[in-house]
């Protein structure tokens, strides 16, 4: 049998889901005995110099993020309006690839300013914290880490615009709601927890995007 080649469309929606796998590796926190808190404890925390599965992490993140670009690619091509439709629903659809695009770049960029140690385990790292004695990558950590949830933010709450799917709702709330509380418990017990719901939203809506272009094609 001849086998039949695979479609641009499909194998961007491969490359969206298999983003979504990598990027919640996180989850190996659950059987690796990394000494982190899962209900107070960041996971960028998993990916700082002092943490021995580091390289797992930094790896899983940044194949994430390639897989998102490649993505990013295709998404250019079966994502535009029909001909027709209003301006809203084209911005919004070039506004799906700026941010994915967005969330990519951000994600490698949190790999590759990595925290220098785990604050939430360790008292001396706090306190180079509070003096000022971290690294210039680990100070802009926070800055990535908003443009990486800003991007999916934007790239959900397009795809929420665009498609008649109530999952696709119920993404963007969720995302909004853990963004939220992650401002409101930052650094404080609990705000690891918020951010794992936030991570798996992510992922979620990543199949979701995915997914979305089955039912339109």
């Amino acid at each position: 049998m001849t086998p039949v080649p695979q479609k641009p469309a499909d194998r961007t929606a491969a490359w969206l889901i298999t983003a979504a796998v990598l990027y919640s590796c996180w989850l190996l926190e659950l059987v690796l005995p990394t000494g982190l808190s899962v209900f107070d404890s960041y996971v960028s925390e998993l990916l700082a110099d002092d943490q021995p599965f580091r390289w797992i992490f930094r790896t899983t993140d940044t194949l994430a993020a390639c897989c998102l670009l490649l993505a990013a690619r295709g998404l250019r091509r079966w994502l535009p309006a029909p001909p027709g439709a209003r301006l809203g629903s084209r911005l919004a659809d070039r506004l799906v690839v700026v941010a994915v695009v967005v969330f990519a770049v951000a994600t490698l960029a949190n790999t590759a300013l990595s925290l220098d140690c785990a604050a939430s385990a360790d008292a001396l790292c706090r306190h180079r914290e509070e003096i000022g004695a971290v690294s210039l990558g680990h100070r802009l950590h926070q800055v990535t880490s908003l443009l990486t949830f800003g991007g999916a933010l934007v790239a959900f709450a397009c795809l929420e615009r665009r498609t008649p799917r109530w999952d696709a709702g119920v993404v963007v709330v969720l995302l909004t709601a853990t963004g939220v509380l992650s401002a409101v418990l930052a650094d404080q017990p609990g705000a690891g927890l918020v951010q794992r719901a936030q991570l798996l939203t992510i992922a979620a809506g990543l199949v979701l995007l995915a997914r979305s272009r089955r039912r339109v094609r």
